[in-house]
């Protein structure tokens, strides 16, 4: 047995070490890399990596507010009513001074709803309150001040018919069917130029009417626009629809695209009751005696605004102890119309004033010879005293729907009248099956 010295057997076990270094090293790239990268760096004490923050912490819970609704009651302002929550004085002030919106909380209506917010320290930081359905006001505390913010939300239109019948009045027939005096208002506008709904409209009356309801949250907030309807007046039928060109021009024709307007109102006052109808023997209230009665007396409470029934020229504005005040307004050469007894004149209406169709130009009075308040209208056709209802009847029409937008009108308006008839056929059927 062949025995080495110790100083071979430790040279020969360094060059073993080196030899196996080498081949496990170099035949595997990344550890030779690694080995190399750990030979060449220092050696540094492992520190801990600090986590993101909040990384492995759940979230800080924002401040709690303590909210708590106030309801105002008949009599409240709002100074009552931080009263009796126990919210500073102070506060009310910063809102009031937020602006424009701030201001609005000054005019507050029963049964308005506050919603208020207070945070750990009983500081005010929040204020909601909604004027309407339509509108929501936000206050929220910034430091010592409130910023004032209003969400508005847009009403959608939804289809909606109603017919309705008159026993007595326009007004009381729309309400008997849950619509209000605006909408009354509304559809004799529509028609003012062909009925006068003070003097024509009778018994059993019948309208159909296609509109908009508007509706916010399926809650309905209000009446849209009034798309088609059908009057029947003393067994006549009127139609009118309404159509907008896109151009900005928006307005109600015939179903053949003749404009319901036209150049004169059939009566200058909106509603009322006549008290004398046109009669060239008629016996003067006053003086007993037969006196031409040369025109329409419109009874109606002293105030009612007095339309201009025409574009015109003020040619008159005067008193007279028989006339009162009275206002007489030129219509080109042919017409003139006059407007007696008002109480007074509106501002602005002086001889050579040029007025427009349905502005108010004078209120109803009593002056002059007048038993009561009343409008005189008179009609003049060349000089001379024409029945108004029956010299307006032969006007010549107004220009229909332009060429270029006839298309586009006879599309929608067949549209429109279409699904009035469905309606109306419905609601036929319905009271026929009631009758039975």
């Amino acid at each position: 047995m062949v025995r080495f010295p110790a100083t071979h057997l430790a040279l020969l076990a360094a060059l073993s070490l080196s030899l196996a270094a080498v081949w496990i090293f170099g035949g595997i790239p990344e550890l030779a890399s690694a080995a190399d990268s750990t030979e060449s760096a220092p050696t540094v004490p492992a520190t801990p990596v600090p986590a993101p923050p909040n990384a492995a912490t759940k979230p800080l819970d924002p401040p709690r507010l303590e909210t708590f609704v106030a309801r105002v009651r008949r009599g409240d302002t709002l100074s009552d009513i931080f009263d009796r929550h126990g919210v500073p004085a102070r506060d009310l002030q910063l809102l009031i001074d937020s602006g424009p919106l701030g201001k609005r909380l000054e005019n507050i209506f029963p049964g308005y709803q506050f919603e208020f917010g207070r945070d750990s320290k009983a500081n005010l930081v929040h204020l909601k309150y909604r004027p309407s359905r339509e509108e929501t006001v936000e206050f929220q505390r910034i430091g010592d001040r409130f910023e004032a913010f209003a969400l508005v939300k847009e009403p959608e239109n939804v289809r909606a018919y109603q017919h309705g019948r008159i026993e007595r009045t326009l007004f009381s027939a729309c309400q008997g069917v849950g619509l209000d005096d605006q909408f009354a208002t509304r559809l004799a506008e529509i028609f003012r130029w062909d009925i006068d709904f003070i003097l024509d409209i009778r018994k059993n009356d019948e309208f159909h009417v296609l509109y908009n309801e508007q509706r916010i949250d399926d809650q309905f907030v209000g009446f849209g626009d009034i798309l088609a309807v059908e009057f029947v007046n003393q067994g006549e039928t009127y139609q009118a629809v309404r159509y907008d060109d896109g151009k900005g021009a928006v307005g109600f024709y015939t179903p053949d695209g003749e404009s319901m307007r036209k150049r004169f109102l059939l009566a200058p006052l909106d509603f009322s009751r006549i008290s004398s109808d046109f009669n060239l023997k008629r016996i003067h209230p006053l003086w007993k005696s037969e006196m031409p009665h040369l025109g329409i007396d419109y009874a109606a409470p002293t105030g009612t605004p007095v339309k201009a029934s025409g574009d015109g020229t003020v040619l008159t504005v005067s008193t007279t102890a028989a006339k009162g005040n009275y206002i007489v307004i030129g219509h080109g050469d042919v017409y003139q119309t006059k407007y007696l007894h008002l109480s007074r004149f509106a501002r602005g209406i002086e001889p050579g004033k040029s007025v427009q169709q349905g502005q108010v130009i004078g209120y109803v009075g009593a002056t002059g010879w007048a038993t009561g308040p009343h409008l005189h209208y008179e009609f003049l056709v060349r000089g001379v005293h024409q029945n108004p209802r029956e010299a307006l009847s032969t006007l010549p029409q107004p220009s229909p729907v332009s060429s270029e937008d006839r298309v586009s009108f006879d599309t929608s308006t067949a549209l429109l009248l279409a699904e009035l008839d469905s309606h109306k056929k419905s609601q036929q059927l319905a009271s026929l099956d009631a009758a039975r």
